[in-house]
């Protein structure tokens, strides 16, 4: 999720193996799959929701990751100026102590505020640099969790301190700014509307190929006001429907204000990834929310595709292009994005990517902004 990505397995005990690429990929492995070929295909297939138990589960996984890059507003006649660096540094521990045990811990360093310091768009066109929350610099734990799961891992608890992007609204052509998309209204669902990472517990349930989740969230940190009514949300999804791989979910989710925590919140979405062809996939999320106090019913969609040009020789290659539109209280904005992912070798890859603002409030200025152009580099390097 993020540029100069640098991974390296600091310790591990006898079976375990090499940790994924970012820690959202680590987060991922350690609740779902192993790792696997980047390719549409190959990525839609390993993301079932019951992947097979290794024999002889890792241990231990200490894993590091490096990761920084840049975004340019060309948006004269302040394009020279409106340069905006960006980098993150996560330290992720996974333990498994028997098969059907894991307790996982992120701590993660973010320095640079991204183009929204200047821009305050809607749907937020750096996901990195939106767990800053305002700041230039931050250190934070920003996942730690135990898992529980029956032996056949069709049932899974996990319960501490929680990201809802990493159980709800996922979709796997679009929800990872490392790789992927780099607009968070392309990334995941605005009116998904998730709090803080912190307490939390959800639960996950598989039968065949459908699918059931909840989750009970608060509605801050430890450390923040937890006043209010919980964050709660439900998901239903469903695989395979038709011959290509494919998954369809749909979510609601109901909480407090953050604002106003007298005043409650709720929203619903659907989240829709679908291969058309052995190397393409498109995917579609739409939702609508309202608040209470506020007299307009919010609502978002985005649509997009992804393709691995085998055609050309590059089998783990990626290229995106994405448009999303934001309908909220505060105004309306069109976005699109487009990237490639370069895979330069088993262990690093190039990804360019192009944001362009069609039309959104400022919410720093007050103004608007119209024909934003912002090019930007990443780079993992495994």
């Amino acid at each position: 999720m993020r540029p100069v990505a640098l991974l390296v397995v600091l310790a591990a005990l006898p079976g375990a193996g090499l940790a994924a690429a970012a820690p959202a990929a680590a987060h991922e492995r350690a609740q779902d799959v192993p790792d696997a070929e980047p390719a549409a295909r190959a990525g839609l297939e390993r993301r079932q929701t019951l992947p097979p138990t290794p024999p002889i589960p890792p241990i231990l996984e200490v894993s590091g990751a490096l990761r920084g890059g840049a975004q340019w507003v060309l948006n004269p006649p302040r394009a020279r100026d409106d340069v905006f660096g960006f980098g993150a540094f996560d330290a992720v521990v996974v333990l498994r102590p028997t098969p059907n045990v894991t307790l996982l811990a992120d701590v993660e360093t973010i320095v640079g505020p991204g183009p929204d310091a200047a821009l305050g768009s809607l749907s937020r066109v750096n996901e990195e640099s939106e767990r800053l929350f305002g700041d230039d610099t931050r250190v934070f734990l920003r996942e730690a969790w135990i898992r529980l799961q029956s032996s056949d891992a069709s049932i899974r608890l996990n319960v501490g301190k929680l990201d809802v992007q990493h159980y709800f609204d996922r979709n796997f052509f679009a929800e990872d700014e490392t790789r992927q998309f780099l607009n968070a209204a392309l990334v995941g669902n605005p009116l998904l509307a998730q709090p803080p990472n912190g307490p939390g517990t959800s639960l996950r349930i598989s039968q065949g190929d459908w699918r059931y989740a909840v989750g009970v969230h608060a509605p801050g940190d430890v450390d923040d006001d937890l006043s209010g009514l919980p964050y709660v949300i439900a998901e239903l999804g469903r695989r395979r429907i038709f011959s290509l791989a494919g998954h369809y979910r749909w979510w609601a989710r109901v909480g407090s204000v953050p604002e106003r925590r007298d005043d409650v919140t709720w929203g619903t979405g659907i989240s829709v990834d679908q291969l058309v062809a052995a190397d393409t996939g498109v995917f579609v999320r739409a939702g609508f929310a309202r608040s209470g106090g506020e007299s307009l019913t919010s609502h978002a969609w985005s649509a997009g595709v992804q393709h691995t040009p085998s055609w050309l020789g590059r089998a783990k290659d990626l290229v995106g292009a994405g448009y999303a539109l934001v309908r909220q209280p505060q105004g309306r904005e069109r976005v699109a994005e487009v990237y490639y992912n370069v895979s330069l070798a088993d262990c690093c890859a190039l990804i360019a990517n192009v944001e362009w603002i069609i039309s959104g409030p400022n919410q720093v200025s007050g103004r608007r902004n119209r024909d934003v152009i912002m090019p930007g580099r990443r780079a993992l390097i495994l």
